[in-house]
């Protein structure tokens, strides 16, 4: 392995929740069920990320699949924690024709509380046939001056979960 590929995975690893976040998808037509609430939505009514969600996400040139869950709010508010590590990202979304986008943000400190990075990501997805949503996109790590350390692509799978199940 490259010095150049080992500092990527490993700023992967301590990034935490940078590739859990990715997300631009593919097109799916709505859905009529609301999986995770065990409800019928109405007809026409466009389908809500609003809810939580348990994603699986692959890193390009990352052989690990992540966990993470995601909590995407009614106020346009969005959270999410990965598996691998304690970071929480916070952002926002906002619906699109067929599906919505989201921004996140998180930031990665030093064992003294020192600033390492602010992970920026950028995200656009589609809902599945089935309620979840498939995504891919893109996310920066960039440095206490703002300068880019690495962007990298993913995608990133949602199922929705709630009370029931």
């Amino acid at each position: 392995m490259t010095p150049q590929r080992s500092t990527r995975r490993s700023l992967l690893r301590r990034a935490g929740f940078l590739g859990s976040a990715l997300a631009v998808g593919s097109a799916a037509p709505a859905v009529a069920h609301d999986e995770g609430r065990g409800h019928h939505r109405p007809k026409g009514r466009r389908p809500s990320p609003v809810g939580s969600w348990s994603v699986t996400v692959t890193i390009e040139g990352v052989p690990e699949v992540e966990h993470a869950h995601y909590s995407f709010g009614s106020d346009g508010q969005l959270i999410l924690q990965t598996h691998r590590h304690t970071h929480t990202g916070i952002g926002t979304w906002e619906p699109t024709g067929d599906g919505f986008v989201y921004v996140t943000r998180g930031l990665r400190s030093d064992a003294d509380g020192g600033l390492l990075s602010e992970l920026r990501i950028r995200h656009t997805a589609r809902f599945r046939p089935d309620g979840g949503f498939v995504s891919t996109g893109t996310g920066q790590a960039l440095d206490a001056g703002g300068n880019v350390l690495m962007e990298v692509q993913s995608t990133a799978v949602g199922t929705r979960f709630g009370v029931d199940g």
